[in-house]
């Protein structure tokens, strides 16, 4: 780690050329620890997950092949193949995120930043984080049913009120974004964290929708970067599969495993990527609390009164 620098504050408003920067510094200052911290943690769930893309994959391929009276099969085994690979992409975003905030909150609690910072020694915010991402992830279910009811009853009376309503929603729901960083940052209830979620996501909105696609871009290419050699692999096996040539190599035991380890790579690079998008949130939440609440005064005073 660079010590030498200045450290990271993470409430200070900020433009948006400036946010970028405090992300950056952030994840070149810490990329080691979260290289390191992601690989114990999610490395084995990718072994799962790398076994799920590729069922899936076999699935779809044997459709072509299959005849009526195999469909039914080949659908259940699917659909099981399907299920596990959502399980465990959701499993692995709680994850990856439980594991950068608690190391972003980490470091703005330590003097010392995260130096000398094990994984055993965030276990106890990690396991916090997980549990709020989970109770978030339940009440956001239960908002997406809600707009679904709205949406599938509107199209009933008025197709195009369903899709204005629906455009409406797009735009009220991009302040959600904040809704991880406020929930997990600080220490208040589920609805609590909603309210000021869409107080501080309107507030600034233009931020969290900047930060949002610029670092959405990022995470792309580099998940397309470690998504291309799986990919290429499994259009080969499909061509060979489904010709009539066929080819042995495509069925072999090694090109399976090359598929595999391939998968796994894939899977793997694209947890890494979503560090880029959850560390810009977190400074837009920085930026966004700075802006309306005026934290650092806030903090200031009471520390003063503690004199």
């Amino acid at each position: 780690m660079e010590s030498q620098k200045p450290k990271i504050a993470m409430y200070v408003k900020r433009s948006f050329g400036e946010k970028l920067n405090a992300s950056f510094d952030f994840i070149r200052e810490n990329w080691k620890l979260m290289l390191k911290f992601t690989t114990y943690l999610l490395l084995p769930l990718c072994l799962i997950q790398a076994l799920s893309l590729n069922g899936m994959m076999k699935g779809l391929m044997s459709a072509a092949d299959m005849d009526i009276s195999s469909d039914a099969a080949l659908f259940i085994s699917f659909l099981s193949y399907y299920g596990l690979f959502v399980l465990i992409c959701i499993i692995g975003m709680v994850l990856q995120a439980s594991l950068i905030y608690a190391m972003i909150r980490t470091y703005n609690e330590r003097e010392e930043r995260l130096q000398g910072v094990t994984l055993r020694m965030l276990t106890p915010m990690l396991f916090h984080n997980i549990k709020r991402l989970f109770i978030i992830a339940f009440f956001g279910l239960l908002l997406t049913v809600c707009v679904s009811f709205v949406l599938g009853a509107l199209s009933i009376a008025s197709l195009p009120v369903a899709y204005l309503f629906a455009l409406i929603i797009v735009l009220l729901s991009l302040p959600l974004a904040l809704w991880a960083p406020i929930y997990l940052f600080e220490d208040i209830s589920i609805m609590d964290a909603l309210k000021k979620t869409f107080r501080l996501g309107f507030a600034t909105w233009g931020g969290v929708f900047l930060i949002s696609l610029v670092m959405g871009i990022i995470a792309g290419i580099l998940q397309g970067v470690t998504l291309v050699p799986w990919y290429a692999a499994t259009i080969i096996k499909m061509f060979f599969t489904m010709s009539d040539v066929g080819s042995e190599a495509t069925v072999s035991v090694g090109y399976s495993f090359m598929l595999y380890l391939l998968a796994i790579v894939q899977a793997f690079g694209t947890y890494l990527a979503m560090i880029f998008t959850f560390v810009g949130l977190a400074y837009q939440y920085g930026h966004a609390s700075e802006k309306m609440d005026s934290v650092t005064i806030e903090s200031d005073i009471d520390n003063f009164d503690k004199l």
